[in-house]
C-alpha cells in the first residue's frame, strides 16, 4: 500500500475504498441483456448484480413491453413490464435459494420462478404469484 502514501486521513479512505469499489465491480459475473437495459431502475440493477455475484452469470429476456407484446405473451393488464418496472431472467442455481435471496432484498416487490426456468422482480407491491 506504498501508493497511498501521498494521502492521509480521509482522503487516503477514500481512496482505498474507491480502489476496492471498482475492484468489485470488475469481479462482477457478466449480465447478458437481450432486451433494454435502459429501462431497468437502478434498484433492480443492484439485485441482479448481487444475484449475479452469488449465483453466476444471468440472462435478461424481459425488460420493457409493448402492449400488444405483452398480450401476446400473456403478461397482467398492468403488467410492470409495460411501465419498465419488471424483469424477467435465468439464473443457475436452486430456485429455491434464488427465490429466497430475491425475497431478502427491499428493492423487490413482485418476484416468482416459471417452470421454463426463469424469474421474474419488480419494484411494485410485495406480492407473488
Amino acid at each position: 500500500m506504498a501508493w497511498l502514501s501521498g494521502y492521509s486521513g480521509a482522503k487516503a479512505l477514500l481512496v482505498l475504498s474507491l480502489g476496492v469499489f471498482l475492484a468489485s465491480c470488475s469481479a462482477t459475473p457478466k449480465i447478458t441483456w437481450n432486451d433494454t437495459s435502459w429501462c431497468t431502475p437502478w434498484s433492480l440493477k443492484y439485485v441482479l448484480r448481487r444475484a449475479a455475484r452469488k449465483f453466476g452469470k444471468i440472462s435478461v429476456h424481459s425488460t420493457h413491453r409493448w402492449p400488444l407484446e405483452n398480450k401476446r405473451k400473456g403478461g397482467k393488464r398492468k403488467s410492470f413490464h409495460l411501465q419498465c418496472r419488471a424483469v424477467d431472467f435465468s439464473i443457475p442455481g436452486n430456485p429455491r435459494d434464488v427465490i429466497r435471496f430475491l425475497k431478502s432484498h427491499k428493492q423487490v416487490g413482485g418476484y416468482s420462478y416459471y417452470r421454463q426456468g426463469f424469474y421474474h422482480i419488480d419494484n411494485g407491491p410485495r406480492r407473488t404469484w
